[in-house]
């Protein structure tokens, strides 16, 4: 992807004060930012694991989402809806979102931060 910037996993836990413990005390890995129970980023080398709070029944197939850090957010929307992707967008104010799934209906996302 040609504005790739960076990747992260997200993934959906139950409980957020275990999930982060497990990550960064467990597993040894850094914790970066911690948004109270909404939100929780581990560095692991070469990887940002996004930390999620579910409210639906954690079971196999529905727990991890794949975002791509973007450049040139527009453009590469456009480029890729030009290849067939169809994306809902969604603006938070300090970020923008593009959600979009691969062929099997895995979750995936586009980001770009706003500075």
């Amino acid at each position: 992807m040609e504005n790739l910037k960076k990747c992260r996993v997200n993934v959906m836990v139950s409980n957020m004060d275990k999930a982060v413990e497990f990550y960064s005390v467990t597993l040894g890995l850094e914790l970066i930012n911690r948004y109270d129970d909404h939100y929780a980023e581990i560095q692991a080398p070469g990887l940002m694991i996004g930390l999620h709070p579910t409210s639906e029944k954690i079971s196999k197939g529905n727990n991890l989402s794949i975002g791509f850090g973007i450049i040139n957010f527009d453009e590469t929307i456009e480029i890729l809806k030009a290849k067939g992707i169809e994306f809902v967008t969604e603006d938070e104010g300090w970020i923008r979102l593009a959600y979009f799934t691969d062929l099997d209906d895995n979750h995936l996302y586009l980001a770009e931060y706003k500075n």
